[in-house]
């Protein structure tokens, strides 16, 4: 193990290391563009809302922050699509299989033999 951390010291001090170079359209991208829209564009036409822009910049975080909540729950959260066990989409598969298992009698055997509980149930 320590032969081969000596060869790769030995390596690394025979070659000078340049500094890494990130390419160009990235490094704009932080000076110049924020998401969804350009900032000077509102700064141009948004006068009143970026006069501050240490209250601009609060005001952009907190607007980022609401759309971010906005997409989730709106948006990427759909309520009652099958998040539940009650009342699943069946399909016909499914449909086919459980029909194909009741007529030959497993499907009340399967559920006769079903685990219910985790914890032993005491006899009342």
């Amino acid at each position: 193990m320590l032969g081969l951390l000596r060869t790769a010291v030995a390596a690394a001090a025979q070659r000078p290391v340049a500094a890494v170079q990130l390419p160009r359209s990235i490094v704009q991208a932080k000076a110049n563009s924020l998401p969804f829209i350009p900032t000077d564009w509102i700064f141009r036409f948004f006068p009143y809302i970026s006069r501050d822009r240490v209250r601009f910049l609060l005001r952009f975080n907190q607007i980022s922050f609401l759309m971010g909540l906005g997409y989730f729950y709106l948006w990427a959260h759909a309520p009652y699509k099958c998040d539940h066990y009650e009342g699943f989409y069946e399909s016909p598969l499914y449909r086919y299989t459980r029909g194909e298992l009741e007529k030959t009698g497993q499907l009340e055997e399967n559920l006769r033999i079903k685990v219910k509980h985790f914890y032993p149930q005491t006899e009342e």
